[in-house]
């Protein structure tokens, strides 16, 4: 079936793919100037081209590997992850592109899930595992393109879209460490520099919600596809990029070339983040910046994702799982490897204008409060994780001075 990828009203470019999966491009057309930014290192080659396009595919899916992927599938009555991501257009609300089947007349207007108020039941029924309704909900939804391997879906609340996800397991930790990490960005940084996240009840289920942070004629570019860009495939983290002087200087030279404005305090903003709340998660996909497309033009984008903070890593202790925190219990030295694996460089020549520690005072009694309600974490990790707090405070503190 041939489908042209599309830029909200833009056509970038007519592909086709089988049953198989087998994907082809077709043409570019007019406006491949829409494409996302990786493609532009391959617009004279269109056998790269089609790689870039066959990886874009790829990552606008449900990921397998989710406990509830299978099920989900199943009930849709498709094949696979792509097959599922096609029949909804690929629409998301990270960006403004999908495909539009060939002969469809379809219009931005009719399916954007910026500026219509889209059927969420889809997503409800992912929340609630009532797969069998997922066949009489509307196909044109968000759902069918987020990615990672927590059970997550977009619903109503307020009349706007929020994003709710829940992390395999039952673990009280995991959820509270990232309502903690959150926490943390709330005191540390101005509202415009993170995406605000809570605990919100949905089916009688506790779920980590947020609302999106990309608007209408807006998209997400993940650091990934800019280091891509550059050709750069071996970084895989934020620690990569500070640590590496040549590498960053490019990467800096590139993002300033693409209209951002204050990049070493973003740079500062993300450090301070990841290393005080001792991040486990800062892959190049969990940070980025936003285009615009009237100007092309980038901007930071607000800190997202505080999962895998503060030592949970995404492993609740139970069922023979387990997380640091039980080695903490062993060795005072576990905690601080494990943590500070993941630390990143601090520079001094980094903007930390912004950086206020008062507003940090007495965090410690938020790690106290907020994880002492976990009864699947042993209390000695607690003051383990306190000190190690305070161990990564007094590195950004004395690196700056």
């Amino acid at each position: 079936m041939k489908y042209t990828l599309m830029n909200a009203e833009h056509e970038v470019l007519e592909f086709e793919t089988d049953d198989r999966g087998k994907t082809n491009i077709v043409r570019l057309l007019d406006e491949f100037e829409y494409a996302p930014l990786l493609f532009c290192r391959h617009a004279q080659n269109i056998e790269m081209l089609n790689y870039d396009l066959i990886s874009f595919l790829r990552s606008r899916t449900i990921n397998s590997a989710r406990n509830d992927a299978r099920d989900i599938f199943a009930a849709a009555g498709v094949g696979d992850h792509i097959a599922l991501s096609l029949r909804s257009l690929g629409l998301s609300l990270t960006d403004q592109y999908w495909y539009r089947p060939s002969g469809s007349g379809l219009k931005w207007k009719d399916v954007s899930c910026f500026d219509r108020e889209f059927d969420t039941s889809f997503g409800e029924a992912i929340l609630r595992r009532d797969y069998a309704a997922l066949a009489k909900a509307d196909p044109y939804t968000p759902d069918c393109t987020l990615g990672g391997i927590s059970r997550k879906a977009w619903i109503n609340i307020d009349g706007s879209p929020m994003l709710l996800k829940s992390e395999a397991g039952t673990s009280k930790f995991i959820e509270q460490s990232e309502l903690l990490s959150a926490r943390l960005t709330e005191r540390l940084l101005e509202k415009n520099d993170y995406v605000r996240y809570t605990r919100c009840e949905f089916a009688g289920e506790s779920y980590i919600a947020c609302r999106g942070m990309v608007g209408s004629g807006e998209e997400f570019v993940p650091a990934q596809d800019i280091l891509t860009m550059m050709g750069e495939n071996h970084a895989d983290t934020f620690k990569y990029i500070s640590k590496d002087n040549e590498l960053l200087q490019r990467f800096t030279r590139t993002l300033e070339d693409f209209g951002i404005e204050n990049i070493k305090a973003y740079y500062a903003k993300l450090a301070a983040a990841f290393n005080l709340s001792l991040a486990g998660d800062c892959h190049l996909n969990n940070f980025g910046f936003i285009r615009d497309l009237k100007t092309m033009k980038l901007r930071a984008a607000p800190l997202f994702d505080r999962g895998r903070s503060f030592g949970s890593f995404g492993q609740p202790i139970e069922n023979g799982r387990y997380s640091c925190a039980e080695y903490a219990i062993e060795s005072t030295k576990t905690v601080f490897v494990m943590m500070l694996f993941h630390s990143t460089l601090v520079h001094k020549d980094w903007d930390f204008s912004w950086y206020d520690p008062k507003k940090l005072e007495s965090f410690e009694d938020d790690i106290e409060n907020m994880l002492s309600v976990c009864e699947d974490i042993p209390k000695q990790y607690i003051e383990m994780l306190k000190t190690a707090f305070q161990y990564q405070l007094d590195y950004i503190n004395n690196t700056i001075k």
